[in-house]
């Protein structure tokens, strides 16, 4: 057991000492642009239902982000991977013609499932982040919870990559009332981040090999 415990204390040592502190680049794909409800045709006699006006919503988009980090054991990076954009059109909530409130306006809520693809060196894999959008008769409000851990095997060390939270946003909606032909209201973009903790982990294939070795020096053994 000995031996066996000598051979994986060199194999991860000369794995750390082979990459050292190497500078490797990361790409995000980003996501949408996604209207929410997206196209919707309004009943006969609701409110604006000639002129269009109040639809089709919101539009939200994550655009993607590169950089760049070093390979360090231990380390940890708060970096940038996507811009947040959010253009806000009102929404009128209901397909009623009356506008009583909240009667025949309800609130709506939206889900946003964000799942993007990240690269690492020359590791890919997917990150993802849930949004969630409210539209109410007055305001509409965005936020990101954090996202799951997602982790990258590179050049023997692994990155753990999670989304971070972005707080919630609120926007008085009627700023967004104007023909749909002007794209609607477009918030200040938002950075998104994620942190990214760089560990010395061999790849499960290097686990298997080591596997591999212990199970023939436990044959020479016996």
């Amino acid at each position: 057991m000995r031996k066996l415990a000598t051979i994986c204390a060199v194999v991860i040592l000369v794995m750390a000492m082979s990459a050292g502190a190497t500078t490797v680049n990361y790409a995000v794909s980003g996501w949408g642009a996604t209207q929410y409800p997206g196209p919707v045709t309004p009943p006969a006699g609701a409110p604006h239902s000639v002129d269009g006006w109040g639809y089709p919503g919101d539009t939200v988009a994550l655009t993607g982000n590169s950089g760049s980090f070093d390979l360090v054991d231990g380390a940890s990076y708060t970096l940038k991977i996507n811009t947040l954009q959010w253009g806000v059109d009102y929404t009128y909530n209901g397909t009623a013609t009356a506008w009583d409130y909240p009667d025949n306006w309800p609130d709506l809520t939206f889900a946003i499932d964000a799942t993007q693809s990240i690269t690492i060196g020359a590791a890919t894999g997917n990150i993802s982040q849930a949004g969630t959008l409210i539209s109410t008769w007055n305001d509409d409000y965005l936020s990101f919870s954090a996202g799951p851990i997602a982790s990258l095997y590179v050049q023997g060390y692994r990155v753990d990559i999670t989304p971070l939270a972005l707080p919630v946003a609120n926007v008085d909606n009627f700023n967004g009332y104007i023909d749909p032909s002007e794209g609607g209201f477009p918030q200040t973009s938002r950075d998104v981040m994620a942190r990214f903790d760089v560990s010395v982990v061999p790849e499960p294939a290097t686990m298997v090999l080591l596997g591999l070795g212990a199970l023939g020096l436990l044959k020479r053994r016996s």
